[in-house]
């Protein structure tokens, strides 16, 4: 699959890939399982693929915006198994699914319809206090010959406190339902203890209102469910760049989200492998602030979903590429790793 010109989507325009995804459901949803004791089982729905961002997550550049994104997804709890000398636990959320992109045009007015598959995992390591040191997700589409796949890994120092809120305190109680306090249009609707009904904008859909939304999403709830057992497999190694020379190969995605200053000679970086066969590393400051996102968090706070949330500030960047994938990592002044990302 060509690699979209603006990898921006991969984290403000997690789009599907955040409201769809992501997922730990115990933010705030603590006093609700208090009293029914439900968690997020499914999540079906359609959403309008209005944005140009929102089309590029589904690898769908060669098509005009307005396509519509069918999703019929099962949510679970996963856990890591416990380890006897750990004092961390391990836990999250995965969605996983049959999207069916229909309404879609190319630029010659050709109708054609995309069926795939989906499947995102989110955990968080939380320590013995219970915050989270680590957040790790994982990313798979696949549509035929379109696929994409990546894997992030977030570590949090100091760690990061979740705090336990009622779905009251976030939106503003209306005539209509739940209505988001700023940022895009959302409208939360409850006709069960058992079901939501969430009428949502896309971000830069500047015409949307929840009243004619460009997502209609049902989230269902019911009983608690065994959690499902998987292994926490995503490790980053440390290797020695001082044979590459710097290559000034650094691309739009970095570019935009992250305020580099001048590149500087390789040093090390991390990346999921023992022995990468790396092509070539280039390294650059960043600039002395502090950024942080946490992409779409109102729909994910709409149906009980942790939000990720991405630092994007530390000492330095590293681009290493090789002809299959390529990794990104942010690294503090100590040489630790805050930021691990590779897009296959």
């Amino acid at each position: 699959m060509a690699e979209p010109k603006d990898r921006y989507f991969l984290i403000e325009y997690l789009v599907i890939a955040a409201v769809i995804f992501t997922a730990t459901s115990l933010y705030f949803e603590e006093s609700a399982q208090e009293s029914n004791d439900l968690e997020l089982i499914s999540l079906t729905g359609t959403i309008e693929l209005s944005t140009r961002d929102s089309m590029d997550t589904f690898g769908l550049q060669n098509f005009k915006t307005g396509a519509i994104a069918n999703l019929n997804l099962s949510v679970n709890s996963i856990q890591v198994p416990e380890c006897a000398t750990c004092t961390t636990t391990t836990s999250g959320n995965m969605l996983h699914g049959e999207i069916i992109i229909t309404e879609l045009f190319d630029f010659e007015n050709r109708l054609g319809r995309v069926e795939g598959n989906l499947n995102f995992t989110h955990l968080l390591t939380f320590s013995s206090s219970q915050y989270v040191i680590t957040e790790q997700v994982y990313f798979h589409w696949s549509a035929g010959d379109i696929e994409s796949s990546w894997k992030l890994t977030l570590n949090h120092d100091p760690p990061r406190w979740l705090p336990k809120y009622d779905i009251n305190t976030l939106f503003v109680e209306t005539e209509l339902g739940l209505e988001s306090r700023a940022g895009p249009e959302l409208l939360i609707k409850s006709p069960s203890t058992n079901q939501r009904i969430i009428h949502a904008c896309l971000p830069d859909s500047f015409l949307c209102k929840s009243s004619s939304p460009d997502a209609l999403l049902i989230a269902n709830y019911g009983p608690v469910q065994e959690e499902i057992l998987v292994s926490d497999s995503m490790e980053w190694h440390l290797h020695n760049l001082s044979n590459y020379s710097h290559a000034n190969i650094m691309d739009s995605f970095a570019d935009e989200l992250l305020p580099l200053e001048n590149s500087i000679p390789n040093q090390y970086g991390f990346t999921p492998w023992p022995e990468p066969e790396l092509v070539n590393a280039s390294t650059y400051l960043i600039e002395d602030q502090d950024t942080r996102i946490l992409p779409l968090s109102i729909w994910f706070n709409s149906i009980d979903l942790t939000p990720i949330q991405i630092d994007l500030f530390g000492q330095s960047v590293v681009y290493m590429k090789n002809e299959s994938y390529s990794v990104y990592n942010i690294l503090n002044s100590d040489g630790s790793m805050k930021v691990g990302l590779v897009i296959y």
